[in-house]
């Protein structure tokens, strides 16, 4: 296999570093590329010779001691960053049989708010009762209208 044009080019991102930074502050502005090499099957061991091949004097341990950190440090930008939800939009509306419910638990304030939360026990059951008659007319393929005989059944009391 000729793999002088990714030696050449991993020279060429070598060339545009510091030329006295460690190891790691190199090897860093080739990361991207080098995970683009590995997702398209390149054996890190071939990236290994190749990166010492353009200058850069690196173990595997190394090499997969920083991609792990790349990684690690790309996941955590991805769950920080938080998508702004258009302006247009209201905040969905919580379950009307839970109130005070977080969205997600990450701390023990989160915890603090599940034990003191309010809960409608009438209309939590009513939801159950609710999810179980579609569940079952579903299964049976019949229409989940109310019967005359039930009217309240089906419509939540207030």
């Amino acid at each position: 296999m000729n793999d002088e044009p990714y030696v050449e080019e991993l020279r060429l991102l070598l060339a545009q570093g510091e030329p006295f930074a460690p190891k790691a502050a190199r090897l860093r502005p080739l990361l991207p590329r080098i995970v683009q090499r590995l997702a398209a099957g390149a054996p890190r061991k071939v990236i290994v010779e190749q990166l010492n091949r353009a200058g850069l004097d690196i173990s595997l341990h190394d090499l997969a001691k920083q991609l792990y950190q790349h990684r690690k440090a790309r996941r955590a930008g991805e769950v920080n960053t938080v998508q702004p939800s258009p302006p247009g939009l209201p905040p969905a509306a919580p379950d009307a049989a839970v109130r005070g419910q977080p969205n997600r638990i990450e701390n023990p304030a989160d915890l603090r708010k599940i034990r003191s939360m309010e809960v409608d026990l009438d209309a939590l059951r009513r939801e159950g009762e609710a999810m179980r008659r579609q569940a079952r007319h579903a299964k049976a393929g019949t229409d989940p209208t109310p019967s005359p005989a039930f009217p309240n059944r089906s419509t939540p009391q207030e």
